[in-house]
């Protein structure tokens, strides 16, 4: 019955027209700026990229207490019944992920020259757990701006829409900026779809901010043999 009169499952009304227009035109001077940030830096160091998206989390905690009041809304359930299984989703679906980048960066590195010490030094590298810690912020600033801004947005565009299919356009979106690196993009997407799934649920930030630091820093140290820590600020 809700859903039949524009109701949202926590009994907020759905956004008028007027507010969706206003929506719908925010999101594409964002996309368009997005993209033109993407075509004329395709090369760019990672310390621009948290510049940007610092930039853009100033601009989202200016209006986050409209957001939430907004386009949110209260959770639909308790906090003791959301954050065990956010945290639940979030070990189910990261871990697995991290024994394949394990086991793939073992394996790769075992076949350049078949030396254990190659192993060793692709999985367990000094500035792997450096980059770990680092990750976290900044997982937790991309979390909170395509998790809490972005989503609720387009749920509140498509407010009759499945929570999974805007979790696969949010989460398809969030992949797409990683272009033009085509395998971060693929990983990105499929995490982006997870992470988008449990937000929108539970409405947690924190535990996917945690999956995505440690998928990320795996993904790079030990798929990739890529030391991000060290490309921060080059173009290397």
């Amino acid at each position: 019955m809700g859903k039949d009169v524009g109701v949202y499952p926590n009994g907020m009304p759905h956004p008028s027209r007027e507010v969706r227009r206003r929506l719908a035109l925010e999101l594409l001077a964002l996309a368009g700026l997005t993209a033109l940030y993407l075509m004329l830096m395709p090369q760019r160091a990672l310390g621009v990229d948290v510049g940007m998206a610092l930039v853009g989390l100033g601009l989202v905690g200016l209006y986050a207490w409209k957001t939430n009041e907004k386009i949110w809304g209260p959770p639909p359930q308790p906090a003791f019944e959301r954050i065990p299984r956010c945290t639940f989703l979030m070990l189910v679906t990261t871990l697995p992920a991290v024994v394949l980048f394990l086991l793939y960066g073992a394996w790769d590195a075992y076949s350049v020259n078949g030396d254990w010490h190659d192993i060793l030094y692709r999985l367990f590298r000094l500035n792997f757990f450096g980059a770990l810690l680092l990750y976290v912020p900044w997982a937790l600033l991309q979390q909170t701006l395509f998790q809490f801004y972005l989503l609720g947005r387009l749920r509140a565009l498509l407010p009759f829409a499945s929570p999974l299919l805007l979790s696969v356009i949010n989460g398809v979106l969030y992949g797409l900026v990683h272009l033009p690196d085509a395998p971060v993009t693929a990983v990105t997407i499929i995490g982006g779809i997870v992470w988008s799934y449990s937000y929108h649920r539970d409405r947690y930030v924190l535990p996917l901010a945690l999956s995505h630091a440690v998928l990320g820093s795996t993904f790079f140290y030990w798929v990739s043999d890529s030391d991000i820590l060290s490309k921060i600020f080059t173009l290397e």
